[in-house]
């Protein structure tokens, strides 16, 4: 039968499109090589009604039968019975410049995942295990025990961790080598696994500036420090600063994105979403026309996705999974990494970022692919 959110999605690219305006310093998001089986052209952002208005038959015809050209996404009743392994084994990939770095055209690929979803259940459900799992702890209560937990089940199951950690303590502190007991015991923990792993210290720190010891000098000479540390006590960790897309929206000019560059870090983060909802009337963004904006600002060095994520438009069946597929297809084409989907409704007050519907299935999708990057 042929899938009509996907020629939905293609007609849009087709005939309902307009290329991203200029902005200061913006390259133009060029698509990249095609996938099998599924016609593609240049990204743009989508003028998301221009379809409701055309009278496209021939361009649906068109679509339809490029749509059934596919090799589509994996339904329920097709995923196999236990979640496997199959990707890149960077073990056996030629070093890169940090540990664990895939070759070129691999990701890491995976998501969060929300308290309530039994993991275990979710990967047989997918037909993968998570190529990378992103997780949150902070100060509070037990979180550092909670770290190096999660941590040791994510190496045990193949998974690369990437776990971030929001601490109480203010940053210049942190440099100053106030709190090295507690960062010692977490690099030590880490060592033990002799395996890669992504640590990031505070993700975000744009929201959280102010008090003192909390300005962009005081965070970047927090990062520098713990670099100094795990390269000295956990050679495999990688400590990975994660910042926000909109730091460096080239359309603002009420921050300077280079106070927050760290020097010599060996792999970079950014949050990227379509902030898009069907109440809030922003405008619907491919993910690269936002990660263009940040990627010259950071040269070659490769680019962690801590956290991305798009909501899907009732109206348009489709287009979100499409979104996610020409996410994964600039992350291969621009020295991006890892991909982390924020699997989640939390902080999400205009509608939840969860996999759901189209989007998980394009998830399971791309979470089978011969790219996806993996410890062993």
């Amino acid at each position: 039968m042929p899938d009509f959110g996907c020629a939905a999605a293609a007609l849009l690219r087709m005939l309902g499109c307009r290329s991203p305006p200029p902005k200061w310093g913006r390259r133009s998001e060029q698509g990249g090589a095609a996938r099998p089986g599924r016609p593609y052209g240049p990204l743009v952002e989508i003028g998301r009604r221009g379809l409701l208005s055309l009278g496209a038959a021939a361009g649906l015809s068109w679509t339809l039968s490029a749509c059934q050209r596919s090799s589509g996404s994996p339904g329920a009743g097709t995923l196999p019975p236990a979640p496997t392994t199959t990707g890149v084994s960077v073990a056996r990939s030629p070093a890169g410049s940090f540990p664990g770095q895939p070759p070129p055209g691999s990701i890491y690929y995976g998501s969060s995942v929300p308290q309530h979803l039994n993991l275990t259940e979710w990967e047989k459900q997918l037909g993968h295990t998570l190529g990378v799992r992103r997780s949150f702890f902070d100060s509070g209560g037990h979180d550092t025990a909670h770290l190096l937990q999660r941590c040791a089940d994510d190496v045990a199951h193949n998974r690369l961790p990437h776990l971030s950690y929001k601490p109480l303590h203010s940053w210049a502190s942190i440099a100053k080598g106030e709190h090295d007991a507690w960062l010692t015991k977490v690099f030590d923990a880490f060592a033990t696994h002799e395996a890669p792993i992504l640590f990031t210290l505070h993700h975000e720190p744009e929201n959280d500036t102010g008090p003192d010891g909390m300005a962009a000098v005081d965070y970047v000479a927090m990062q520098m420090h713990a670099q100094e540390l795990a390269a000295t006590l956990a050679p495999l960790v990688t400590v990975v600063p994660v910042l926000q897309q909109w730091t460096f929206d080239p359309m603002r000019d009420d921050i300077d994105p280079s106070q927050w560059i760290v020097p010599d870090a060996t792999a970079v983060g950014l949050d990227v979403y379509n902030e898009w909802s069907p109440t809030n009337g922003k405008e619907w963004r491919s993910f690269g026309s936002k990660a263009s904006e940040v990627r010259d600002w950071f040269g070659d060095t490769p680019l962690v996705i801590g956290e991305y994520g798009c909501r899907i438009d009732p109206d348009l069946p489709g287009l979100a999974a499409e979104w996610m597929r020409d996410a994964a297809d600039y992350a291969r084409q621009h020295g991006i990494v890892s991909m982390s989907y924020f699997n989640s409704w939390m902080n999400s007050p205009d509608g939840t970022w969860e996999l759901q519907g189209e989007t998980e299935s394009a998830f399971a999708e791309l979470l089978a692919a011969d790219w996806v990057a993996r410890p062993q």
